[in-house]
């Protein structure tokens, strides 16, 4: 294994997935339903935070462990994982305007309008899950060559 924290791959996928399951519960609601609490939108605001966060987290981790290298950003972070084969160009794509949605989040977070909240959580969790099976399989696929390794 190149050093990848197994531990911390699993926590930080735990928390992708627990942030979506929540989130899937919110974007469910009818329109005036989910529009009429405002705590529904901060909430989603919140666990798409916790989602992205933990996605940029492993990115960094892996492309440190497997590039030896830093990225400056977290665009910079998928493309990395892209150039290493480890996500597709569809999905480094989809993963870099993940993060600046996450920005616009933290750093505009006065100019957010709450239908592109709402509807970002019905139509990209996807791109949490292809991560998810993205590093899975690299890890996998590590896992297996340094058993053959050691044989």
């Amino acid at each position: 294994m190149i050093g990848i924290d197994i531990e911390r791959v699993k926590e930080r996928a735990r928390e992708i997935r627990e942030s979506q399951e929540k989130i899937r519960h919110y974007a469910a609601l009818p329109d005036a339903e989910f529009f009429a609490d405002e705590r529904n939108l901060y909430t989603v605001m919140h666990l798409l935070l916790i989602a992205i966060e933990a996605t940029a987290s492993l990115c960094t981790h892996i492309l440190a462990k497997t590039a030896r290298k830093a990225p400056s950003s977290h665009a910079e972070c998928f493309e990395g994982l892209r150039d290493l084969g480890i996500v597709d160009d569809e999905l480094a794509s989809h993963l870099v305007k993940m993060v600046r949605f996450r920005n616009l989040l933290v750093h505009r977070y006065w100019e957010i309008d709450p239908v592109r909240v709402l509807g970002y959580a019905r139509e990209n969790l996807g791109d949490f899950e292809a991560f998810l099976a993205a590093v899975e399989g690299f890890v996998k696929r590590d896992l297996e060559e340094e058993v053959e390794r050691r044989s």
